[in-house]
């Protein structure tokens, strides 16, 4: 009886611990929070989810034809859900920053508010394609910063870069993103072999031309050559034609296309563009 009345209460123990209270911290305060958080990472079937606290892209994987681009970083906030709009404080970190706002980028200011009834927003990026950053064939970058106001705190200067229980990860920043963006392009293994002789020599500016005119992209030029694909040795000709038409009609109409130090564009020799209105 009594070794009965001993397993008894052993197995008793663990579901009176178990029974015990334990205070979980919640965000408790009559102030807003706000911090940004990036998805990066998501597991279809699961909702582990990985945060991080930057962005690159580059100019050379989108079409010619875009003059812009936009990004966007999303901007959450802690507390209570409020019924009227607050705007919140984002600045541009001009000593860590190396792209010129207005030149290499615009934020639209309406974007910066938290609109009533919501508890997040998203703050978007234009990034602008112009010839400095084709020039510069070196990355920049975009340092922002969120800001406390008189709605909003900025109580997670950091944060786990995962929502896992097991813990672990690295930490990213919640009132710190950066962007990184360029155009650098390296020529196509085709073009020195073959487009050469119908384009001429390779140039980061007439790589640009000759994509938007022939409506080519980088992945035409990585399978240059081979069957099925777009840029095959008997269509140069019917390209070069192409282009040479556009910088031919260009220069007619007084708006000669140049290359980034200046030079009027030009093909191959059976490819001439006329430019001696402007000699």
């Amino acid at each position: 009886m009594k070794l009965k009345t001993i397993l008894f209460a052993l197995m008793s123990f663990p579901l009176l611990w178990s029974c015990d209270k334990q205070e979980i911290p919640m965000f408790e305060s009559d102030d807003a929070g706000i911090y940004f958080q990036k998805l990066t990472t998501s597991t279809q079937g699961s909702t582990a989810e990985y945060y991080g606290d930057s962005t690159y892209f580059s100019f050379a994987g989108v079409h010619a034809s875009y003059t812009s681009y936009v990004q966007s970083v999303p901007v959450l906030t802690l507390g209570k859900v409020a019924d009227v709009d607050r705007p919140f404080r984002l600045v541009v970190d001009r000593e860590e920053s190396t792209a010129i706002e207005g030149v290499d980028f615009t934020i639209d200011p309406d974007d910066l508010v938290i609109k009533a009834g919501t508890s997040r927003t998203e703050v978007a990026v234009r990034f602008l394609r112009t010839e400095r950053l084709l020039a510069l064939e070196d990355t920049l970058k975009l340092v922002l910063r969120l800001e406390e106001n008189e709605h909003f705190k900025c109580y997670l200067e950091t944060y786990r870069s995962n929502n896992l229980y097991t813990g672990g990860g690295e930490q990213v920043s919640g009132v710190r993103y950066v962007f990184a963006f360029d155009e650098i392009y390296n020529a196509p293994a085709f073009w020195q072999n073959s487009a050469k002789n119908y384009f001429g020599e390779w140039t980061p500016k007439k790589y640009q031309v000759v994509n938007q005119v022939c409506d080519l992209t980088e992945t035409d030029w990585k399978y240059a050559g081979y069957s099925g694909h777009k840029i095959l040795p008997t269509r140069l000709p019917f390209f070069a034609r192409m282009v040479r038409t556009y910088l031919q009609e260009q220069a007619d109409d007084g708006n000669p296309v140049t290359e980034l130090n200046g030079d009027y564009m030009q093909l191959a020799p059976d490819y001439v563009v006329d430019y001696s209105n402007y000699q």
